[in-house]
Order: structure tokens, then sequence, then C-alpha cells
């Protein structure tokens, strides 16, 4: 069997069909590819609608049902099963453009890379425009070398943008964290072990913006302090390569560090924290330094960090007015007349 797809599903009723339908018109036969969906404690009407697949296409499709783990859990008991040479993940409210996944094994898997990068297009659904793509797959080998080189120069961040070579996930016993922004901590598993990397311009996933249930897009109080700790948890992981023994996978170590700083900064004002929440996030976070990037390109993000570090941990006042001006002002007044002014 050439590739296991695997397909997390929690609270995506709304775009599930169209992502697996995506899936039947890959271009691959019975045989050569297998569907896994990881009904993954999903709330709503998810579960049906993965049994009718199963049902229908039992040869492609199999469904395997747990209690609620997140994200990594789902995509970790996805790849136990997995039989596919390769193994790629796709999120259930995205979707990928017809015969892309024979294409890519086709054209630039038959020396067995380790690893396959390829790109992707944000879409957004508003509930009545259907924006499936007919254009055929296209691209060429834009970069073919090692991982850690690769990584170093490019934020290879999301894992459903890649094929992995499923004896390399084994041998190395890579697995995702059960934490927020588990792709990056993923990945950097991934390519600090040196794989044979090919990157391709094949924009072939279609990332969706317009689910509101997303995890990217949460604003619960619970989910958003259970992120701010995460981050520590990876910052702390990280932190781990930076030695000495570690200098060629250094550049991309400190570039994860300030992208998880900037995830905290963000999440921080999604939600309103009490000064108790606030003063002990921001005592771990003001001991923790905004590194230098590498490339030079991403200096200004940078020194914003630094600046935002200092400000943000100096008054509980002022983090409440930005509080009010993003959760009260522009979310409940800016934003809807934005959308409306965008649908009329």
């Amino acid at each position: 069997m050439k590739l296991s797809v695997i397909v997390p599903v929690y609270n995506v009723e709304r775009f599930l069909p169209r992502c697996l339908e995506s899936l039947l018109r890959q271009g691959m036969g019975v045989g050569e590819y297998e569907v896994i969906c990881v009904n993954d404690g999903s709330p709503n009407g998810c579960a049906a609608i993965l049994a009718e697949y199963e049902r229908k296409y039992p040869d492609i499709f199999r469904v395997i049902t747990q209690e609620n783990q997140g994200l990594g859990g789902a995509r970790n008991t996805g790849t136990a099963q997995a039989q596919g040479d390769y193994v790629t993940y796709l999120d259930s409210d995205d979707y990928v453009i017809d015969n892309a996944y024979s294409y890519l094994l086709e054209s630039f898997c038959q020396d067995q890379p380790d690893v396959l990068c390829y790109g992707y297009t944000c879409i957004y659904t508003d509930g009545k425009t259907r924006q499936y793509s007919q254009d055929p797959p296209d691209g060429v080998v834009i970069y073919d070398g090692d991982g850690v080189d690769a990584y170093n120069r490019w934020p290879l961040t999301f894992v459903w943008s890649k094929f992995y070579k499923r004896s390399f996930i084994q041998q190395h016993r890579i697995e995702s964290h059960i934490v927020a922004c588990q792709d990056e901590v993923f990945n950097f598993d991934v390519f600090r072990r040196h794989p044979h990397t090919r990157i391709v311009s094949s924009n072939v996933c279609r990332y969706e913006l317009g689910n509101e249930n997303s995890i990217q897009r949460t604003v619960n109080k619970e989910k958003v302090l259970k992120t701010l700790a995460d981050m520590f948890t990876n910052i702390d992981y990280i932190f781990g390569f930076l030695g000495d023994e570690h200098t060629e996978i250094r550049p991309a170590a400190m570039r994860d560090i300030n992208y998880f700083l900037n995830v905290y900064h963000k999440k921080q004002i999604m939600v309103f924290l009490t000064w108790n929440e606030w003063h002990a996030f921001h005592k771990k976070m003001q001991g923790l330094p905004a590194y230098e990037p590498v490339p030079s390109s991403e200096a200004r993000s940078a020194r914003w960090l630094g600046v935002v570090k200092k400000w943000s941990g100096q008054s509980y006042l002022f983090y409440m007015v930005i509080c009010f001006i993003r959760n009260v002002i522009f979310s409940r007044f800016i934003r809807p007349l934005m959308q409306r002014k965008k649908t009329s």
C-alpha cells in the first residue's frame, strides 16, 4: 500500500463530507491507499457521516472511535493503525484537489524520500460558496537535500502538507505531542533527524479559514489557559536543543521558541485573565528570551516580540484595556461590520 491518510475528526459536521469526497478523487485504486478517520469523541453528527462512508467504501475508509484526546492523540491513534509506505494527515475541515496524492506519489516519491513537502491555498467558505478546484496538480522540485538544512531555511510548519515515510516515523518513534501547536513540535522532531527532504511547489491542499470551531479560533477560557500552559511545555522541550551538541538545528530551535512566544501573546488577549492568572503566566514569561531570528527577514517580528514582552508584563490595567479593545470593541462591533460589508 502506497499511502495512509489520517483524518482526525471532531465537531466538523459542516465540512466533513467535502473532505471525504475529495479523498475519493485522488486517482488511486483500491489497495493503493487507505483513509483512517479517527472520531475523537465528536459531539455532533460526524459519527453518522463517517459510518456512511465506511459502509459505502469499506475498502478505502476505516473509522476508529475513541474518547476525546485532542488532535495530537487522534493523529497518534491513526498512525499506529497505518499500513501505507507513506503517512499523511488531513484536517477534516480541509480538503485536497483532485488527483493530488497520486500525482505527488508518482512524480516525486519514486526514490522514496523520507519527507515530501508540498503547498496549500487558504480558502474561506461562507456557507453559500463551494470552492472546489478543477485545476490539475502540477509543480517542480524546489529543494532536495538534508532535513536539518531545509528546516533551518523554512518554517515547514504543518503536518497536513507533507508525506512522511512510515518506516522513518517508526524507526525514530516520532509521535504527536498532546499539546497546542503540536505540528511545530512534531516537525522539529522529524527534521532534526536529518531526513532526506524534498520540497515541491504543488499547492494541492485547501486550508479552511471559515471554521468557527477550529482550534485556532477558540475563545473558550479553559482552552486558552491550557494553550498558554502548553506554550511553556513546548518552549521547555525546544530549549533542550540550544546546547553546543545541537548546533546544526539551533537556528530552527530559536525560530520555534519565538513562534511559541508569539502564540502566547496573541492567545492571552483572547480572554480576560484574572490578575492572579495573568501574573502567574507573566512571571514565567519574563524569564524567557526572545531570540535573534534566523533568517534575518524575521528580525521585525523579533523586535516586536521584545517590545510586547516588556510592556505586557508591566501593567495589568494596560493588558485589560487591550483585551477590551480586542474582545468587545473589535469583536462585537468592528468585525461584524466588516463581514457585512464583505458579503454585501
